[in-house]
């Protein structure tokens, strides 16, 4: 089974694709992941909204073909759990507007998952979860060079705890089930 795990953000949006067999992702495999990164124009002549549009659309192309190229038969996706700023909650909207975007629903779940799944702590570091996640899956196109350092590959980390929270939801285990 392909599936799709998705980690949103206005910033960077990391989509992850993986292959699994069994309960609970037993011979489960990272089997592709990209970055979509976008930043903001600083360009003062450009509207602020026109930017966050652009940037919208780029984020939503990005995701939509790198899906499409695996036609998965589920798809994970962390949802925000809320902001304490307007340039938060404005994050917070742009990453349930792609994922309600999306052709096939998501399983959600929250950050607070995500690391329970992974590290087993509610305040996992980002270090925490980086090291975690290229321990349990090396497989993963991980870049490994003196110039790229690990800890920028963050986001395909949350991405593959994304999966792991996924495979623990009351949702998966219910269409486990149905299958």
């Amino acid at each position: 089974m392909i599936g799709i795990a998705i980690d949103p953000s206005l910033s960077n949006t990391c989509v992850t694709a993986f292959e699994f067999g069994g309960d609970l992702g037993v011979d489960l495999t990272v089997i592709d992941s990209i970055t979509i990164t976008t930043q903001k124009n600083q360009n003062k002549k450009v509207r602020a909204s026109s930017d966050l549009i652009e940037r919208c659309v780029d984020l939503y192309k990005g995701s939509k073909q790198f899906i499409d190229r695996y036609n998965p038969q589920i798809i994970f996706a962390e949802t925000p759990s809320g902001s304490q700023s307007a340039s938060g909650m404005k994050n917070y909207g742009v990453s349930c507007f792609l994922l309600a975007s999306l052709s096939q629903r998501c399983i959600e779940v929250t950050p607070q998952e995500v690391k329970m799944a992974s590290v087993g702590r509610k305040n996992a570091s980002k270090k925490d979860m980086i090291e975690w996640a290229y321990e349990q899956h090396p497989e993963a196109p991980w870049i490994i060079r003196n110039d790229f350092p690990l800890m920028k590959q963050e986001h395909m980390a949350d991405s593959i705890a994304v999966i792991h929270a996924g495979l623990r939801t009351k949702e998966f285990d219910w269409l486990s089930n149905v299958r």
